[in-house]
């Protein structure tokens, strides 16, 4: 399997946002100091955001294990900040580690260890396989083809593998989990390439589409 790109590594630290500032502190200063240290080109600084809506830095930098790297936005919602890096949700992780323990040290807010810090993750890869995944089971080779007959024509080509899902059980939580895995849109069938969604860390993701490739092709 080849990785074409990180589209999306999303670190969700889910924490109601006044335990981050309990007591109210004046954080301006706090806001200035996070756009110079991290390099945002877009802060609520430069566009103060509606009283009560998302606080988003645009466009950072930060110097993780593996060199330098692109945050692409911070979003601090009422219940948690959101960090999309273009390169693994470990360096998302590692962000926002930096950056809490760095504003508890010298602006007196809690530290890690003092929030009821809940993570969760999206993770969105483009990847090429070196064959086709033989998804089906062959007993279905027979209405693949009825298929193809059905709705494939000369200038459509002939049908074949689009993609699937695999989910939790949507009756029993109100945010179920769901792991997709499809045809990259405006791509011939033949270049085997592929888009997918998993609500993991990028490197498990990347784990589960190299066991994938292993199985089915």
């Amino acid at each position: 399997m080849k990785l074409l790109a990180v589209r999306v590594a999303r670190s969700i630290w889910l924490v109601p946002r006044y335990f981050l500032n309990p007591r109210g502190a004046y954080t301006r200063p706090v806001a200035e100091a996070i756009k110079a240290k991290y390099s945002f080109h877009k802060t609520p600084l430069d566009t103060p955001p509606p009283q009560g809506e998302a606080i988003k830095y645009e466009g950072g930098m930060f110097n993780g294990k593996n060199g330098e790297i692109l945050i692409v936005s911070m979003t601090l919602h009422d219940d948690g900040v959101v960090v999309d890096t273009r390169s693994s949700t470990d360096d998302g992780d590692s962000f926002l580690e930096d950056l809490i323990s760095w504003v508890s040290k010298d602006y007196g807010l809690p530290s890690i260890t003092a929030l009821p810090i809940k993570r969760i993750y999206v993770s969105e890869l483009n990847v090429a396989f070196s064959n086709p995944p033989a998804i089906f089971n062959p007993k279905l080779a027979s209405f693949l083809s009825e298929i193809s007959s059905a709705i494939g024509d000369d200038k459509r080509g002939k049908a074949d593998f689009i993609g699937f899902q695999f989910g939790t059980d949507q009756t029993r939580s109100k945010n179920p989990f769901a792991f997709r895995f499809e045809r990259e849109l405006n791509t011939p069938f033949e270049e085997n390439r592929y888009y997918s969604f998993s609500p993991t860390k990028t490197d498990i993701h990347i784990k589960l589409l190299e066991q994938l490739e292993q199985l089915a092709t």
